[in-house]
C-alpha cells in the first residue's frame, strides 16, 4: 500500500502494510536536493523487521532518519549501512556564555568562503572523522549559499569567519534559521569546524559563543545542531548549555532497481 497522508496530521505522512495496517508515521522533505523520510516513528505494536521491510519496498531510494534504535538495527540487519549517528540539541539562549577572548593576532572576520577556509576545513575533516572526509560537494553547497542563498541563506549575525595571525581564513561557524528541516524556529550550526593549526586554542568556543550571541540578536529563540556519535565537540555543546532533544540515524535506502 503507498505512502498516505495522515488525516490527523496533514504534515505526516503513514508507512502501511499491504492490508492497511500503519505501520509508521513519518515526514517526507528535501534535504539539499536529497529526498528524505524524516522521523520515521514506528506504531507501538509494530514490528520493526516488518516495518524495516515496508520501507525498504515503499521508500525505495531515499534516506531515511529515524530515532528508533530499533528500526535502524533492523534495517541493518537486511544488509543496509547505518550513515549516521547523531544527537540533535538545543540551546535555548537564556543563559549564553560570556564572549571569549581570542589570543592575540586571531580575529572574528565577515562570514563567507575562501580558498584557505576550503583548504583548512579539507585539512580538519580527515576519513576518520565521525562526519567523513570533506568532499568538493561540501564546498560547493556552502558556496551556494552565499552566492545564491541554496538552499538556505546565512544568518550572518550567527556566521564568523576565524582569521590567523598571517590573515588568512583557519576555521568558521556558519548558521542559518530559520531552517526547514526542524518543526521548531531556531537557528541552526551548519558547520564549525578549525583547521588543524587553530585547534587546541579554545577558538571553537570562541565560534560557538559568538553564534548563540548572533541568534539572539537575530530574534530567534533558540539554536540547533546536530553531533555525530564520537565527535569530540560534544563536549563544548553540553559545557555551553546545549541539551540533546533527539537522536537522529540515517540510513540510505537502496533505489528500487537494486535486489535485495
Amino acid at each position: 500500500m503507498p505512502l498516505h497522508p495522515d488525516i490527523e496530521d496533514p504534515a505526516d505522512s503513514l508507512l502501511s502494510a499491504d492490508d492497511g495496517t500503519v505501520l509508521a508515521r513519518l515526514r517526507i522533505r528535501d534535504d539539499d536536493g536529497e529526498r528524505v523520510a524524516g522521523q520515521v516513528r514506528p506504531l507501538p505494536r509494530a514490528a520493526l523487521n516488518h516495518v524495516a521491510t515496508q520501507a525498504r519496498r515503499d521508500l525505495a531510494g531515499l534516506r531515511l532518519d529515524t530515532p528508533d534504535d530499533g528500526l535502524a538495527d533492523a534495517l541493518v540487519a537486511t544488509g543496509l549501512k547505518l550513515r549516521r549517528a547523531a544527537t540533535d540539541m538545543r540551546h535555548d539562549l537564556v543563559d549564553i556564555p560570556a564572549p571569549v577572548a581570542l589570543p592575540t593576532g586571531w580575529s572574528l572576520g565577515v562570514p563567507g568562503w575562501d580558498d584557505d577556509l576550503a583548504e583548512g576545513l579539507a585539512a580538519a575533516y580527515g576519513p576518520d572523522h565521525p562526519d567523513g572526509a570533506w568532499q568538493t560537494r561540501d564546498t560547493e553547497q556552502i558556496r551556494a549559499m552565499f552566492d545564491d542563498g541554496q538552499p538556505v541563506s546565512p544568518l550572518l549575525p550567527a556566521s564568523a569567519r576565524l582569521v590567523g595571525p598571517d590573515g588568512r581564513s583557519t576555521g568558521h561557524v556558519l548558521c542559518a534559521g530559520p531552517v526547514p528541516w526542524t518543526d521548531d524556529v531556531c537557528a541552526w550550526v551548519l558547520n564549525l569546524a578549525l583547521a588543524p593549526r587553530a585547534q587546541g586554542r579554545g577558538l571553537g568556543q570562541a565560534l560557538l559563543t559568538h553564534a548563540l550571541h548572533g541568534a539572539r540578536e537575530a530574534g530567534l529563540p533558540a539554536v540547533g545542531l546536530s553531533v555525530a556519535d564520537g565527535n569530540p565537540a560534544r563536549r563544548m555543546y553540553d559545557n555551553a548549555g546545549f541539551q540533546p532533544l533527539t537522536r537522529v540515524l540515517s540510513v540510505l535506502l537502496p533505489p528500487p532497481s537494486d535486489p535485495w
